[in-house]
């Protein structure tokens, strides 16, 4: 039987005792009984979701490792690439073609802003500029609120939050 049926049993026991159809003698060892069917298997599903949330954490902690080889991978191809680039502008050859490699350059443009632009864009092109919409900092505005402040459009709600140990 799943859980959610036990349930369903439950609180249609409970119902039947508020109507007295169900004799006094009888009620604590079916209450007993189903109890002891929701502790079981909530204890399983309860296991379960160990497992469960222990394989999510080994695969973060995993994906961190990974993306710290990916990382470092990546920074030891831009200096190698950085490097080949540079040796060959200084000898000022520009296509080197092998039978595994064709390396040549491309001319690029790419723009370069110092500190006086954003200032200079605010004041005459605004267009030119990416503005990020505001967040809520919650953490900010919880300890407001447990201080006594009033903030329109925020409050504290409270939940209940199952604890597995």
């Amino acid at each position: 039987m799943k859980l959610y049926e036990i349930a369903n049993d439950y609180l249609a026991l409970l119902q039947a005792i508020d109507e007295g159809l169900i004799p006094e003698e009888a009620i604590a060892d079916t209450l007993e009984a189903i109890e002891g069917e929701i502790e079981y298997k909530a204890d399983n599903l309860a296991c379960v979701l160990k497992t469960i949330e222990a394989e999510a954490a080994a695969i973060k902690a995993e994906e961190k490792n990974l993306a710290e080889r990916r990382k470092q991978k990546e920074n030891a191809g831009e200096r190698i690439k950085s490097y080949l680039s540079d040796v060959l502008q200084r000898l000022n050859i520009s296509k080197i073609e092998t039978a595994r490699n064709k390396i040549t350059f491309r001319k690029s443009d790419s723009v370069v802003v110092d500190d006086t632009f954003i200032k200079w864009a605010q004041e005459h092109r605004a267009d030119l500029l990416t503005i990020s919409d505001p967040t809520a900092n919650k953490t900010a505005i919880k300890a407001a609120l447990k201080e006594g402040a009033e903030i329109e459009g925020a409050h504290i709600e409270s939940k209940q939050n199952i604890q597995i140990k």
